[in-house]
Order: C-alpha cells, then structure tokens, then sequence
C-alpha cells in the first residue's frame, strides 16, 4: 500500500508540473498573438531599464497627464482623451508592467512610480509643467510627484481617488495572483482587470482586450497591491499645502460616508481646491461620467492659463 501511495503521489506530481507547463505555454502564445495582431498605439519610452508606453493627442500647453487606477491602461481614458486633446495636449500612460509597457523593478509603490511618471515626461519632450489627473489609486501616484516636484504640476484633478487613510487590506488573492496568471488560469477563466474592455470606448477595446491579460499585467497590479500601505505611507510623508488648482471629482453613486468624508479632505490638499460630484458614475467615472472629468480638467487647465481664477468658480 505504501509503495502505491509513492506512486500515485510521484504520478500526481508529474501531471500537476505538466498542467502548469501548458497552461503557462498557453499563457505565452495567447499573450504573444494578441500583442501581434494589436500594437501598441503610442510610442514605447525607455526611463532607465524599462520602457512605459505612452500616447499623446492634441496641441497647447500645459500638457495634461492621465494616472490610471489599479489594474487600469491608457485604455480607461479612452472617453476622456479625445475631448480633453480638443482644447489643449494630453497624454496617457501606462504604469510598468500594465497596457504595452515593460515589467518594472519592485516594489512598485507610489514614490517609485511617481519617479518613472517623471523620467518619462523628461524623454517624452514633455515641456513646461502639466495637469496631473489621477483616478483611485493612481490618485497617491500624483499627489506624491505634485508635492514632491512641485515645479512639474500646475494643476491636479483627483477623480475618486484613494486616500491614504481609507483601509487598505489587499485581498486574499493577491498572493497567488502571480503563479494562477502565469499558468493561464486567469485568461481561461476570463478573469481581466481593469474596467471589462466592453465597457470602454470603441476606439480603444481592441487594446483592452489585448493588453487585458498579460502576466506583467498581474503581477504589476499585484505588486502594488502588496505594498499599498507602503505607498500610503509615502503620501502621507509628502503631503503638504499645494497652492496649484486642485479638483476632487467624486462618483455619487455607491459610496458610503467614510469614503465622501475622504474625498471631501483631499479639498484642502490646496487652498485652491474644490469638489465636483459625478451624480451619474461610480468609482470608474472615467467610463461611469466622462464629461464630470472633461469640465474638472477644463477647468483646471482654464486656470493655469490664468483665463479663470477658480476651478470651480
């Protein structure tokens, strides 16, 4: 009997390291074939190791900046970039790891990602300060390079953005997000992150879906989630009184009163802050309520051209 439980146990090991050798050669063609058939729509930057993927539309100054949130591509914005690229230029990006960019080093916390954001606007012929627009968790990314560069931003829209105060116990999950992704098993459950890429605009789904379920992808979003408290900490070593235009957009739908008094603090991150509620979105206003993002950072671009004196006003 016990030589047979060796042997069923030996048999088992040998199918399990199988399984997982498929599902991760599974995992790389299908990776590979939707990265052929849908490049990349910006340009690829190198910042010192890695390269971040980066598209920018439209003509003027200042430039604005679009930091998505957790699990999220240039793809989120794809309803708010043509509109803003209307009345001055606008770039989205996509983190490490996320959309069409490279891996890159860990831990990938906020003053790390905030230091790669700036070497891309550095090679990417950024001139001038910009609009730094952050959502949820990119949100910390923002304020963390606003108040630690101050001369890059002239202005910052927070769209639902995290806290760090607010609880930030990452799931369960986060751990084996890494190995279930790498052997295919996310992609055949269709388990994507992000916003669902049919949700997005019709113009930029076809890179969603292609970019959706990348192991870098995974492993990046994972990255941040194990050192979010981290990259809380870090913003709250960096807060300090901004002077700069500042719009806190908030999704009416959905929250609770701990998360609106949240987003009600962050309006004094500026003696020119102010707060717009998104009546009709959640915490995914970018693709919830477009146009309540479009008016923060007209009007906040409005400002920092000195065409108007308050963002809200």
């Amino acid at each position: 009997m016990g030589r047979w439980t060796k042997r069923a146990g030996a048999a088992l090991a040998v199918l399990s390291v199988t399984a997982a050798g498929a599902g991760a050669a599974y995992q790389w063609i299908a990776t590979r074939n939707d990265l052929a058939t849908n490049p990349p729509p910006g340009r690829l930057v190198d910042v010192g190791g890695h390269r971040l993927h980066i598209l920018c539309t439209g003509a003027g100054s200042p430039a604005v900046v679009l930091e998505t949130g957790l699990g999220g591509s240039s793809a989120d914005w794809g309803f708010v970039q043509p509109e803003v690229a209307a009345f001055t230029r606008v770039c989205s990006y996509d983190r490490a790891g996320m959309g069409y960019s490279d891996p890159g080093p860990s831990p990938r916390t906020a003053r790390r990602i905030a230091h790669e954001l700036a070497s891309l606007l550095d090679r990417s012929g950024i001139d001038g300060p910009v609009v730094l627009v952050g959502a949820s968790l990119g949100g910390l990314i923002v304020r963390v390079l606003a108040s630690e560069q101050p001369q890059r931003v002239v202005g910052l829209v927070l769209v639902d953005a995290s806290h760090e105060d607010q609880e930030m116990e990452p799931p369960r999950i986060a751990p084996f997000v890494p190995f279930l992704s790498t052997v295919g098993v996310l992609r055949a459950l269709g388990m994507s992150l992000g916003s669902p890429a049919g949700s997005l605009a019709p113009s930029v789904q076809a890179a969603a879906r292609a970019t959706s379920y990348r192991t870098a992808a995974y492993h990046a979003a994972a990255d941040e989630l194990r050192h979010v408290r981290e990259s809380a900490a870090e913003v709250k070593a960096t807060r300090r009184p901004l002077t700069i235009p500042l719009v806190i957009v908030t999704g009416g739908r959905g929250s609770d009163a701990a998360w609106r008094e949240l987003q009600r603090d962050q309006i004094a991150l500026s003696r020119n802050g102010c707060q717009i509620i998104a009546e009709q979105s959640g915490h995914v206003v970018a693709v919830g309520q477009p146009q309540a993002v479009v008016d923060a950072v007209r009007a906040t671009v409005d400002v920092a051209r000195g065409s108007k004196r308050a963002p809200c006003g």
